[in-house]
């Protein structure tokens, strides 16, 4: 059904089009006074409008955020453990102190989303919620950013059309919802892209240097900013200057703040590449157990071209032979398969102010997003394994372009914008309809997310045994979760044995590689993958069997 309506809804878009194109050489009367007649509608309501879509954005951020998605994606639990301990202890669970990047069982992690949660946890203590607050908050910041700067009272459509796409976008409305430590990079630079665009539009130093710190923060979300951001700025600061809406001076104060915040990154990178000793005291500066420098390559046009799509609909599960359904569901894509149109539209437009405006040395809004798409768009080249979420920075220009694809059409024939704003209300509908009832059950077992993980050990516990055996299905890092649920402290556990405590209970929880079980103890219970071959072992030896999921919990218990 699905399937259906989108292939339905990209005719339809095409359609609108072509039938907009040629509505301006008949110069319709009665369709003319229907776009009028909207027109007004709007301008009378706007600030209805506005207030509704951001309080339906606060409301697809924050409804049922803490059952969906369900369950707790393994980095998802590795940031909420630092967090926690970093809080508490000083300390991530590596004993390293306020370390500047986190290390995140065999790699690394950004770290500005674990110090958010920390404010959080400060304020509210730590739940589930504040854990995923962040990202839901930073949504409706790149809401409000955004129509900051495209709010013109003489054109009220644009930051309403914006609005509304933003709103609505399936891609902004799951990435808001859970706690993945790179999402935040498109919210920050969001921000940084938005003040510095004010900036030049009112002559500003002061908002100049600001969104200097605000791209120097955006460092700190994701390591792929080492490498978008001085492609953005680079890309971003010639314009500038050419145009002469930056001179020498503004450089260098808008580059100081980005200089001074990018230099522990930079002694970290010198750390990691063996060119220096790892910095221990108050703030650590880490050499990183798992250095990801490897996963950049030299710009692949041709392999990772799949990117292109990708971007568009979902991660590939031919590819990836994992469905990241936790990045963005085919059935919908990422900004709805109707859009594609329209974005196509209004980055071609896009491209043509940007030329514009560098023959005419007049700044341009239009160029900051070009820049910005492009750059992201050539990382994506430069990166072993693109994926959805690796690229959540190219969203928000793609939102943009598609925003004033639709404007342009509204502009050329404003009766066509109802008809495209019915079919994406419908396809918006259907989608909150697919997200809020389906997608958990659909969704369940997904690569990295262990659904029913903790369900499965809050079973163990009633079982009231001393030991328990723990079968390292995902990546080898289950040991995580126990550590959140028994709020083991960092300086009291390792990777193959911790010992918590459940009513009055120590419970030994060993941790061992998945499927090598030596021997079966009746007096343990053992918590294992679906392999029907370890399901028929424990059977052999008189094992009940209880199922959560993807995890099994086997236990022995004697008539």
């Amino acid at each position: 059904m699905y399937s259906i309506m989108n292939i339905i809804s990209v005719i339809l878009s095409v359609v609108l089009i072509f039938l907009g194109l040629l509505l301006i050489k008949k110069n319709n009367k009665i369709i003319n006074k229907i776009g009028n007649w909207f027109e007004e509608i709007v301008k009378k309501f706007y600030k209805v409008f506005i207030l509704l879509l951001l309080l339906l954005t606060i409301f697809t951020s924050v409804f049922k955020i803490t059952s969906l998605p369900y369950g707790l994606h393994v980095d998802e639990a590795g940031l909420a453990y630092d967090a926690q301990a970093i809080e508490k202890y000083g300390v991530d669970r590596y004993l390293r102190s306020y370390p500047i990047w986190l290390n995140n069982y065999y790699g690394s992690q950004s770290s500005m989303y674990a110090y958010l949660v920390i404010l959080l946890i400060k304020m509210f203590g730590f739940s589930k919620l504040v854990l995923r607050m962040p990202a839901a908050i930073f949504r409706v910041l790149i809401f409000v950013f955004m129509y900051w700067i495209l709010r013109d009272e003489k054109d009220k459509f644009k930051p309403l059309l914006f609005a509304f796409l933003f709103t609505i976008c399936p891609y902004f409305i799951m990435q808001s919802r859970w706690a993945l430590d790179c999402n935040l990079l498109v919210g920050f630079l969001t921000i940084s892209e938005c003040i510095l665009i004010k900036s030049i539009q009112k002559d500003s130093t002061k908002l100049l240097i600001l969104s200097g710190i605000c791209f120097g923060l955006s460092l700190y979300t994701y390591a792929l900013s080492f490498i978008i951001l001085p492609l953005i700025l680079l890309l971003t600061c010639i314009y500038l200057l050419y145009i002469k809406k930056l001179n020498f001076k503004k450089l260098v104060l808008f580059g100081i703040p980005i200089a001074l915040l990018a230099i522990p990154l930079m002694i970290m990178l010198l750390i990691n590449n063996g060119f220096m000793e790892e910095i221990n005291g108050f703030i650590t500066i880490p050499k990183l157990v798992g250095y990801r420098g490897s996963d950049l390559m030299l710009p692949n046009f041709v392999e990772n071209a799949y990117i292109l799509k990708s971007i568009f609909s979902a991660d590939n599960e031919e590819i990836f032979h994992n469905v990241y359904w936790y990045n963005a569901v085919p059935e919908f894509g990422t900004i709805y398969y109707m859009t594609i149109p329209f974005f196509i539209i209004g980055f071609i437009y896009g491209i043509k102010k940007l030329v514009k405006s560098i023959k005419e040395k007049k700044f341009d809004i239009n160029a900051i997003f070009v820049f910005w798409f492009i750059a992201v768009l050539f990382c994506m080249f430069m990166v072993k394994i693109p994926t959805i979420h690796r690229a959540n920075a190219i969203f928000a220009p793609m939102v943009y372009f598609s925003a004033m694809g639709i404007y342009i059409a509204f502009e050329k024939v404003k009766a066509v914008i109802i008809p495209i704003g019915l079919l994406l209300t419908i396809n918006f509908g259907m989608f909150m309809n697919f997200y809020f009832t389906e997608y958990n059950q659909k969704s369940e077992g997904v690569y990295l997310f262990a659904t029913t993980y903790l369900t499965a050990l809050d079973y163990v516990k009633t079982l009231k045994r001393e030991k328990v055996y723990l079968d390292q299905l995902l990546t080898s890092e289950e040991y995580i979760y126990v550590l959140l649920d028994y709020q083991i402290s960092p300086y009291d556990y390792d990777t193959e044995h911790i010992v918590g405590e459940y009513e009055g209970t120590a419970i030994e929880y060993n941790f061992i590689e998945s499927g090598k079980w030596i021997v079966l103890e009746k007096e343990s219970a053992y918590v294992a993958g679906p392999d029907e071959w370890i399901a028929q072992r424990f059977a052999n030896e008189g094992f009940k069997c209880e199922e959560f999921g993807i995890y099994r919990v086997y236990y022995y218990e004697s008539d």
